[in-house]
């Protein structure tokens, strides 16, 4: 008796659908398990075991194998690159080790797969991972059972899988999509692209384009297109993740997604060739290779191929990548005067020195209005302007050492050693104003006395003292900035001991009282460094005879 046809097509899309729907449901299982069983050992991997180019590519292949989920690792490390725990070159060698440890799947499906019945251990894997997640006492096993029952139920939706494409390639002509010649791989290409987005998992498409070409319904190169496919669209995570991120995270990204990019062309160009040779080497062996271990060693050789193409051309990627997605704190902290052409004439070397040093004050001096106005600064705000003026004064030191090697007249050394006094004085007050944010935005929530207002007023006073010992040298104004330091040590006495008051009378609570007192003696302090370092500037001045290139109006205190 004929079978329904209605049925026979039921019973297809629900064999494809239950497979691939208990595929992905393994992987999950087994992804979770493993990486809540291992605890912190990815963080420790990732974050310590980078250290050469080698160690970050094999942390990479190892992590991505043991966890089997190359996006938890390609999101693991941008996020240790967006907290500055990896550099740009260490996370791009964990990427490209990361979309070589993914080819284990296809392994898995190929080695388990094929010559013994998935059911003699997917479904004992499935119970005894179940008992242990019900019954074992600590975390670690529930999760280690969480991850047995995964890996049985991840091969078991591959037998499902595998049926329902050796009934579908028996009514239905899959290999009708495959067109022959570049436009059909083309096509797999996208398409395996298309599912790894859907599906959110470049095993599970993965191990559809195994399954198929294992039952007959695809011929063997449509799938080696898929594979590729597949891999090429494990990249929309990677870009999804980084939006909002720093610069450097966005590298990270830029750099999965031109490796896999490169790695799919070459792949692509050489498809037939790669298969025939991969072919040719097994049959020497005296046994024809399966579908599943052709794709699956071309799955792996096309990644390593990619990784070789990487050795000469990575410190070339990553040179370019640090040029794209600059913050605006990044070019601050690239120097805009310092240059090997002047380095080697010392008058030149030194006027370029004064002018990036200048340059290097008003950084600083932006961060202290920001500091000490109204509102505490957002928290990101400050660090980042921090971190680029640490850098700069690290040039700057570079560039001083390099000039004073030979041997200068004695005026220009004087001048370099009066100029990195006040590249010093500088980094104070950008560490000073960092520290004042962070204590201000620990603000207590207690209703504060009248003190408030003369707090307030001090810190107006501060500012003018800030901003008259960033006036150019000659302007009238800035003769006042010694009369507006003194004013400024003057109200700072006042307000401690207003403080103090409060403190022990009970107005304010202790914590509150020490925080405030801690704040002004930093600003205290912020405004002495600020206006020492006009006052060599004014020597330097004095003796070079150099004007400051035209600067930007300092910005109105916010409130």
């Amino acid at each position: 008796m004929a079978e329904n046809p209605d049925i026979a097509i039921y019973t297809l899309v629900a064999g494809f659908l239950g497979g691939l729907g208990l595929f992905l449901l393994g992987m999950t299982l087994m992804t979770e398990g493993l990486k809540l069983a291992g605890g912190k050992a990815l963080q420790h991997i990732l974050g310590t075991w980078t250290r050469t180019r080698a160690r970050a590519l094999g942390s990479g292949m190892a992590v991505t194998a043991l966890v089997q989920s190359s996006s938890a690792v390609t999101v693991a490390t941008i996020g240790f690159a967006n907290a500055g725990l990896l550099t740009l070159g260490q996370a791009v060698w964990v990427i490209f080790g990361s979309n070589v440890g993914t080819t284990m799947t296809g392994w898995l499906v190929a080695l388990v797969g094929l010559d013994i019945r998935i059911e003699a251990f997917s479904l004992p894997a499935i119970g005894v991972g179940a008992l242990l997640y019900l019954f074992a006492r600590g975390s670690r096993g529930k999760n280690l059972g969480l991850a047995l029952a995964g890996f049985g139920l991840l091969f078991f939706g591959i037998e499902v899988l595998r049926n329902a494409f050796m009934g579908l390639s028996a009514t239905v002509d899959l290999g009708a999509l495959a067109k022959p010649g570049v436009t059909g791989l083309v096509i797999m290409v996208a398409l395996g692209a298309l599912l790894t987005v859907l599906m959110q998992s470049s095993s599970a498409s993965m191990a559809m384009a195994l399954t198929a070409a294992m039952s007959g319904a695809l011929p063997l190169e449509a799938a080696a297109a898929g594979v590729i496919g597949a891999n090429l669209g494990t990249t929309i995570k990677a870009m999804l993740v980084v939006i909002g991120a720093t610069a450097n995270a966005r590298r990270v990204a830029a750099a999965h997604v031109l490796f896999n990019t490169l790695t799919a062309l070459v792949a692509l160009i050489i498809l037939p060739w790669f298969l025939g040779a991969i072919a040719w080497i097994w049959g020497a062996t005296g046994e024809a290779p399966a579908p599943a271990m052709l794709l699956a060693l071309f799955h792996t050789g096309f990644n390593l191929l990619g990784v070789a193409l990487m050795i000469p051309l990575a410190p070339i990627m990553i040179r370019w990548l640090q040029k794209r997605f600059r913050t605006p704190e990044e070019d601050a902290a690239r120097p805009r005067y310092l240059d090997r052409s002047s380095a080697g004439v010392p008058d030149l070397a030194l006027g370029a020195l004064i002018l990036e040093i200048d340059r290097l004050g008003d950084m600083g001096h932006r961060m202290a209005r920001e500091a000490l106005a109204e509102h505490p600064p957002a928290e990101t705000s400050l660090a980042m302007q921090k971190s680029a003026v640490e850098r700069l004064v690290e040039t700057i030191g570079e560039f001083s050492a390099r000039i004073s090697t030979g041997h200068l007249p004695e005026t220009i050394s004087e001048g370099i050693t009066e100029a990195m006094r006040v590249a010093r004085y500088h980094r104070d007050v950008a560490t000073l104003a960092y520290d004042i944010g962070c204590l201000r935005r620990l603000r207590e929530r207690h209703a504060l006395p009248a003190i408030a207002a003369q707090r307030r007023q001090w810190q107006e006073l501060a500012v003018r003292a800030l901003d008259l010992a960033r006036l150019e040298p000659g302007d009238p104004q800035r003769d006042d900035a010694a009369e507006a330091v003194a004013q400024v040590e003057q109200e700072y006495a006042r307000l401690k001991q207003a403080l103090l008051r409060e403190g022990t009378s009970g107005s304010i609570p202790i914590p509150e009282m020490e925080r405030q007192l801690r704040i002004i003696s930093m600003a205290r302090r912020l405004v002495t460094q600020s206006d020492k370092a006009r006052r060599y500037e004014d020597h330097l001045h004095s003796q070079v005879g150099q004007s400051k290139p035209d600067r930007e109006a300092p910005p109105e205190q916010a409130g």
